[in-house]
């Protein structure tokens, strides 16, 4: 086997990437070789890893590595014990380094399928004891300090017990940092320093003194130690004016770059909470008297700071920056002046996204500012027409948004008044997901979904391997954190496994969103319980009954439903009929009606209606070899126990080149009946027949308890609305009445729509033959559960937000 795969390697002729999945093929077919191969491809995996000439040879290696150590338990750890992993060390004179890397990696399996052995515990105290003997090495090797972040990372056992040094090492290697660093690399260097915070509150004070005494000896600062300062707990933000008040001018005259650095990273992905830290640390020049180098910072980056509020992953950090520098001290009116003319831009980009927070605020900003720098050339009447304009909108909004929208008082309806939360929210049931930069297009579908009883059970339950990169595995994290009594979580993790054009900070669609993550669960599920069955397999050969996993057992099941369609050849009326299976319909808007308002029941039936094939789109008839004219139906043959509806409100617009949004209203309804067919086949019994009937009214009726709620009061929904929490951009919870929800969508017309709905009984149903082909017609009804709106005018931006059912209501 291993001279196999040493030929493989050599291979000039082959890309990677078809190595790879040829060792990939080769473990789901190879398992019985002799105890004396398995431990020749322990060692050439091992030598793979030490060596590690290319990317592909360690990538290999620990591919072969972690599939003996999950089929050949005992091979492995005897071929790796203790004893075996020290000689490795004693004999390795000039090559410390190479056998750390292989080691740590062959320790990071033995840890997965042995955890709390002696051998293992032994293993990670000879790992530590050889960092310590290397620290001097570590502290100036770029290559040992992302060897040690990796290592700690998968072994954090292995990290010794002097945690104030493996701090100073990873605060250094971040500082260090002149080219480029990976994400991943800086991610987890910042993920390992939180977790040593975590450990020990006591380790943060001198870890802030030896940030903050890089950021103010350089006038280079790494782009990954600006990054870490956005995640030193906000409580510690008191230590940064003793330590300025002990820094030397020439030091404070350098944190100017420093804080120029941390303004430009505001954006980025890992930066949150960093606006606290640029305030606290201009309070502090300011303290010390620093008015002159606090202006200067002010007027070179508060055109970039009132930018940023165009971006959604900015706004927080921003607005707390630019209200601070124009309210904060007697600003020159010149730097006002500097963004008055994006002043409108801004405005109206704000109230088309909803954010009704931020806009109060900054048009309060801006009123006062106007107060405190009067002009009279004629530069504030943009401004002024602006916020005039938007008076009345703002009043509209909040009366719209507010919980008690009416309250009935002798006789009389009075409007509630608006108040500011002054803390965190905590909603009895539903908790709010934090939007992470033009994240609401997953946070939306993610409710809807969690509303979705069946499929969260599902979720919750699944046995899934702990990996981060895992789709199943995060969103199953995300559940269980929205069962907690939190005011909102952040699902920053799931993201992350999503594609990267989908974690790029832009606007995407939700639609698009729920098939990639159904896709991701069901390619992920089948794999699992391809690899169980494999395992089980080959451990215990008597258990195994089949080879294929139950399709019944994948998380997105109650979504799946068949569909048949029928094409008719109209020269010999010839059938020729296909099946399909399905997660969701997609209603088309582009319609022949004179009705202005449409429903979802008109949307099915156009869906449903026969199509002709003619001209250029003729049908190829095997029985008349030859193109003819024909007509093609499709039908539901298997309804789904859950049924998902979508809209297709954006299309590609040839003249302007660019996606439109098509403007059609379509009324909300609170139950939705479905016709299917029921094939009756003669050839079967009536026994035969009576058993099928049942089988499908079972998988009809079968949501039982996990069913989303039958039979429930259609008044009254939850939304779940953008909101901002204690500082946080979140997707909150709110209740409202559905006529209420039905006329707010009427009046913005602007509805992009995901339907979750609920099959309830059919009993008593009505049952059609169709004579012609012994089909019965049976109809399926559906409560609706949850919709997920896109509210805006364009394709290119707007608001994703979702109104769900009370649960039991």
């Amino acid at each position: 086997m291993d001279n196999i795969l040493r030929s493989l390697l050599a291979a000039n002729n082959l890309d990677d990437a078809v190595k790879i999945k040829f060792v990939e093929k080769l473990f789901t077919t190879v398992y019985k070789m002799a105890e004396s191969e398995w431990k020749l491809l322990c060692e050439f995996s091992y030598e793979l890893l030490k060596e590690s000439s290319t990317r592909l040879h360690a990538e290999i290696g620990e591919m072969i590595l972690r599939w003996i150590a999950h089929t050949q338990q005992k091979i492995y750890l005897d071929h790796f014990n203790s004893r075996a992993l020290e000689c490795c060390f004693i004999h390795a004179i000039s090559s410390t380094f190479q056998h750390l890397r292989a080691t740590s990696k062959v320790i990071k399996y033995k840890y997965e399928i042995a955890e709390n052995t002696v051998s293992v515990e032994k293993d990670l105290r000879m790992l530590r004891s050889q960092i310590e003997k290397y620290y001097d090495v570590i502290k100036g090797r770029r290559d040992w300090q992302m060897l040690l972040v990796t290592m700690f990372y998968d072994l954090p056992k292995s990290i010794p017990s002097d945690r104030n040094i493996v701090l100073n090492i990873l605060i250094n290697s971040l500082a260090n940092l002149t080219d480029e660093p990976t994400d991943d690399f800086v991610k987890k260097s910042v993920d390992l320093i939180e977790y040593l915070w975590g450990e020990s509150s006591d380790t943060i004070p001198l870890s802030i003194n030896e940030i903050f005494t890089k950021l103010t000896s350089s006038q280079q600062c790494s782009t990954p130690l600006i990054i870490l300062i956005s995640k030193i707990p906000i409580e510690k933000t008191s230590v940064i004016l003793p330590y300025l008040q002990k820094t030397s001018r020439e030091g404070i005259s350098r944190l100017e770059t420093g804080i120029q650095q941390m303004i430009r990273i505001i954006p980025h992905p890992l930066s949150k909470n960093i606006g606290v830290w640029i305030v606290k640390l201009m309070e502090a020049l300011v303290f010390t008297r620093n008015i002159d180098l606090l202006l200067r910072i002010t007027r070179t980056n508060v055109l970039t700071l009132f930018k940023y509020l165009l971006t959604r992953k900015s706004r927080q950090d921003a607005l707390l920056v630019i209200r601070y520098t124009l309210l904060g001290y007697q600003a020159a009116n010149d730097v006002f002046h500097t963004i008055v003319p994006l002043f409108p831009d801004v405005l109206d980009v704000l109230f088309q996204d909803g954010e009704t927070d931020i806009l109060l605020k900054l048009s309060g900003l801006a009123q006062c500012l106007m107060h405190r720098f009067p002009s009279h050339n004629g530069i504030y009447i943009p401004l002024t027409n602006k916020l005039d304009s938007l008076s009345m909108e703002i009043m509209r909004t909040l009366q719209e948004n507010t919980w008690n929208k009416r309250i009935y008082s002798s006789g009389s309806i009075t409007e509630s008044v608006y108040r500011t939360a002054s803390r965190p929210l905590k909603p009895k049931k539903k908790i709010g997901l934090n939007n992470l930069g033009n994240t609401c297009f997953m946070n939306s579908v993610i409710q809807a979904l969690f509303n979705t009883t069946e499929f969260q059970h599902r979720i919750l339950q699944t046995s899934c391997p702990r990996i981060r990169t895992s789709t199943l595995n995060q969103l199953q994290q995300c559940f269980n954190s929205l069962m907690e009594d939190k005011a909102y979580i952040s699902p920053s993790a799931l993201l992350e496994t999503l594609p990267k054009w989908l974690n790029n900070g832009r606007q995407q669609d939700c639609h698009e969103f729920l098939k990639i993550l159904f896709s991701q669960i069901e390619e992920e599920s089948k794999q699992y319980m391809s690899n169980n069955i494999k395992r089980t397999k080959f451990n215990h050969p008597q258990r195994i009954n089949t080879n294929q996993p139950n399709q019944s057992d994948i998380p997105i099941s109650p979504f799946g439903g068949i569909l048949v369609n029928t094409i008719k050849c109209l020269s010999c009326g010839n059938r020729s009929r296909t099946k399909e299976e399905f997660h969701d319909l997609t209603l088309s808007l582009q319609i022949e009606s004179e009705r202005e308002n449409l429903s979802f029941t008109d949307l099915l039936s156009e869906f449903f209606s026969a199509e002709e094939l003619k001209g250029d789109n003729q049908y190829h008839c095997d029985k008349c070899s030859g193109l003819q004219d024909a007509l093609k139906t499709t039908r539901i043959l298997v309804p789904p126990r859950y049924l998902i509806l979508s809209l297709n409100r954006f299309e590609y617009d040839k003249k302007y080149a660019r996606r439109i949004k098509i403007m059609t209203h379509v009324s909300i309804q609170d139950t939705l009946s479905l016709s299917y067919i029921l094939k009756k086949d003669k050839n079967v019994s009536k026994v035969t027949r009576k058993s099928a009937k049942h089988k499908i009214n079972h998988y009809v009726n079968g949501s039982g308890t996990n069913g989303i709620i039958n039979g429930v009061n259609g008044n009254h929904f939850n939304g779940y609305t953008n909101g901002i929490t204690n500082g946080v951009e979140t997707n909150s919870t709110n209740s409202t009445n559905l006529m209420n929800t039905t006329n707010a969508t009427n009046s913005a017309n602007s509805m992009n729509s995901i339907n979750t709905a609920n099959l309830t009984n059919t009993t008593n149903s009505t049952n059609t033959m169709n004579s012609l082909g012994g089909e019965i017609n049976r109809k399926a009804e559906y409560d609706l559960s949850a919709i997920v709106i896109h509210s805006g005018s364009s394709a290119e931006y707007g608001h994703y937000y979702t109104y769900a059912k009370d649960e039991g209501r």
